[in-house]
């Protein structure tokens, strides 16, 4: 009896520490890095391109874009690509101006659900710079994208979810197993 007791209170206190880990984490304010040459700067993201916001939804919090690409500096892209962003700048979101062709710099997504992330933050050195100069130094003239091109549009899980999911099935597995040891030893 007072085993179960034991494993009892053992399994309360495991579920409500591992409670938190399931629920939804705090923003922060965005902070944009600042780099020490334009070359740096504009090295840091994942893809780097040159495209037109043609379409605009919005899910949530977030708002993806589908981009006809133009050109490519860095990465593999097709003629269209997606980019999210978080909507009226939460975080590091932005928008974009529809029809409008700008120099991209995005990242594997995160918060969204689109095959890249854009931010609010450009490349900076605390210093004017010219961006695409500074680009085709680090990557060359570019190249044309893939052809073809529908975006993929993929599920974005927030990592707490995970780690909270994994922890809470670990648990009730463990004192499933310590639940039939007890009950063979018996």
């Amino acid at each position: 009896m007072a085993m179960r007791r034991t494993l009892a209170v053992g399994a309360i206190l495991l579920l409500t520490g591992g409670l938190p880990l399931l629920l939804p984490t705090t923003a922060y304010a965005c902070s944009c890095a600042s780099f020490e040459s334009p070359e740096e700067a504009v090295s840091v993201a994942s893809t780097v391109f040159l495209g037109t916001p043609t379409e605009k939804s919005s899910e949530g919090f977030a708002d993806i874009y589908l981009f006809d690409v133009s050109r490519v500096y860095k990465g593999d892209l097709a003629s269209v690509t997606s980019v999210g962003t978080l909507a009226d700048g939460n975080g590091c979101g932005t928008s974009y101006v529809l029809g409008t062709e700008r120099l991209m710099f995005v990242s594997a997504p995160y918060d969204v659900d689109a095959e890249h992330e854009g931010y609010g933050c450009e490349p900076y050195t605390g210093t004017d710079f010219d961006v695409q100069a500074a680009v085709e130094s680090v990557y060359g003239a570019g190249y044309a994208p893939r052809a073809g091109g529908v975006p993929s549009v993929g599920v974005s899980v927030d990592r707490s979810t995970v780690i909270g999911g994994t922890v809470a099935v670990a648990l009730l597995a463990a004192l499933g197993w310590f639940g039939w040891k007890r009950r063979g030893a018996q």
